[in-house]
């Protein structure tokens, strides 16, 4: 019998699950395996960004509406049974909120609800493939992996110990080593007795622990998990938002019996996130046409590929701002006022993003106050007010990553520029992944009641109190008593703590691609292991496998061709 391992049994792993046994349906569904999936969490199919049993105020920063490309899964049928086919999330939602007209507001619902389709999703397929004695669900965590003599023996923290011929990685977000500011502030906090949080996630620690209303609480990070705090931190306590505007969001809000009085978020940059278009309506003023996406594809993938030698990215700043230039054109009276023609527009677009801080009567000054920024960027996102051309700029990457992600996995290029590559894509993400309308208006909202303070956005002085720690900014002061960290750990391989690829790591059976980067790994996901090994089944899907593919935090990415790839290639070891 042919024992393979899944570990993590995230969106990842599920996927992985269920293209394994379509692939194999399609081939020789007689063959003798069996299929052993490794979880800790209680709710498999979803992975800890969306369990079922988080907030209600950690929100998806993906629109329904884009989760159209959420495709279902067909039926599987092996030997004298099938497996039914489950619904696309579209299909799965309501009748009423399938389809919504191109007006209607795009919907951004809490992350536990893809939650709920996911994990009925995995429950669909791994009923019947447990009782047909195909697959067997072990609710534990991996902590080693060794191998020998063409078999992984592998360990959870129980100590218990297994063995199979191939195994496939899915694990997420993974601790790596704490920075030296946290572990300067940790140390703080214990010897003052003083409350802080490395990890902003589950929201639920955060909102346990006993927090005195008048403490004023520092925010580390100002992205997505930051508005998540923010939101636990006010309705999560009792507090509330009334929109006043229908049309718009507006907000106002209502203190709680529980709730904060100071909020302070800061960031490297001060930089916020950007909202998306308010429908559909909008965002189609940003959509590259289907020849600029062939064009853009063709580009992308001959540079990936090595059929055309480069020694910089200006190939990918080039064919964006290609498509930026002409629909900023197309824009017309919904742009900035200017005169300038496509190829001036080419220029400005390169300069920015070569140095975001590039300026132009066109884009908005990141010198501004944040909420100046987050104003004129909320009225962007309604159509209501002229659209510069850094928020076209986002938009049009972002209706350019699904293409990017898939043509520039596995490139034939230098580290260096892989590197570079996916820096600027993570630049791109302040506006290619940013959050509702909606959460910029409570945002606002918190900042006219003077609770969100602002003021010390853009990296202040820090200096350590026995009350906590004092933020200066210009002529502003401010005592935090509360610190949490936001900032959500990169998948640098090198920097990883957890055990199991500390294990990998001093077995010598994993390398990162990268200094900086995630495991290197072949088009079908196997490691590409150090010359001392030979070639083995063990295959990374993900997060951890950054710099070989990029796009690693999309929940898109994890139903998409590089997890066909794998199942194809395990099925042909079979």
């Amino acid at each position: 019998m042919r024992q393979i391992a899944i570990i993590g049994t995230g969106p990842r792993g599920l996927s992985a699950l269920e293209s394994f046994f379509v692939i194999l349906s399609k081939g020789n569904p007689q063959k003798d395996i069996k299929v052993t999936l490794f979880e800790p969490s209680d709710v498999p199919g979803t992975g800890t960004a969306w369990n079922t049993r988080q907030a209600d105020t950690n929100w998806l920063n993906i629109t329904e509406r884009a989760l159209k490309n959420l495709e279902g899964r067909p039926a599987i049928h092996l030997n004298e049974f099938g497996i039914p086919a489950f619904p696309s999330y579209t299909d799965w939602l309501p009748i009423e909120e399938q389809n919504l007209p191109e007006d209607a507001y795009d919907q951004f619902p809490p992350r536990r609800k893809l939650g709920n389709y996911l994990n009925q999703r995995f429950e669909s397929i791994f009923t019947v493939l447990e009782k047909e004695k195909l697959a067997v669900l072990k609710n534990t965590t991996i902590e080693a992996i060794d191998y020998k003599e063409n078999v992984f023996f592998i360990k959870d923290i129980t100590n218990t110990q297994y063995q199979f011929e191939e195994i496939v990685l899915t694990i997420g977000h993974q601790p790596t080593i704490l920075s030296d500011q946290l572990q300067q502030w940790k140390k703080h906090a214990m010897d003052n007795n003083l409350n802080v949080f490395i990890d902003p996630y589950p929201v639920k620690n955060i909102l346990d622990t006993p927090i005195d209303t008048d403490a004023c609480i520092g925010i580390r990070g100002f992205g997505l998990a930051m508005i998540d705090v923010m939101r636990a931190l006010t309705i999560g306590c009792g507090g509330s938002f009334t929109i006043t505007n229908k049309s718009t969001f507006e907000s106002v809000y209502h203190h709680g019996k529980k709730t904060t009085q100071c909020i302070v978020p800061f960031s490297l940059d001060g930089n916020p996130m950007i909202p998306k278009p308010i429908n559909a309506a909008i965002d189609a003023w940003f959509t590259p046409t289907d020849s600029e996406i062939e064009t853009f594809k063709h580009t992308i993938s001959a540079i990936a590929q090595g059929s055309k030698k480069v020694s910089n990215i200006w190939f990918l700043k080039n064919v964006i701002a290609d498509i930026a230039s002409r629909i900023y054109q197309d824009l017309g009276e919904k742009s900035i006022t200017h005169n300038k023609n496509a190829s001036q527009l080419h220029v400005i677009i390169t300069n920015w993003l070569t140095d975001e801080s590039h300026q132009d009567p066109l884009i908005q000054p990141i010198d501004n106050p944040a909420s100046v920024n987050i104003e004129a960027f909320i009225n962007m996102a309604l159509g209501k007010s002229p659209i510069s051309l850094d928020y076209c700029i986002g938009q049009v990457w972002r209706h350019c990553q699904p293409t990017l992600y898939k043509e520039f996995s596995h490139p034939t290029l230098p580290d260096e520029i892989i590197a570079e590559v996916i820096s600027l894509d993570e630049r791109s993400k302040r506006y290619s992944y940013g959050p509702p309308v909606e959460s910029m208006q409570q945002m606002m909202a918190l900042v006219r009641a003077d609770v969100l303070i602002l003021d010390f956005a853009n990296n202040p002085d820090i200096e350590f109190l026995s009350e906590g720690w004092q933020l200066r900014y210009g002529e502003n002061e401010r005592i935090i008593n509360v610190m949490i960290n936001s900032v959500l750990d990169a998948p640098q391989l090198l920097e990883v703590q957890s055990p199991i690829i500390k294990s990998l790591l001093s077995n010598d059976i994993i390398s990162p691609i990268h200094s900086e980067l995630g495991i290197h790994t072949q088009t079908n996901g196997c490691v590409v292991l150090p010359d001392s090994i030979n070639s083995i089944s063990l295959s990374v899907l993900g997060r951890l496998a950054k710099g070989s593919v990029i796009g690693v935090d999309a929940i898109l990415e994890c139903f998409g061709s590089r997890i066909k790839d794998w199942a194809e290639s395990a099925v042909r070891r079979i």
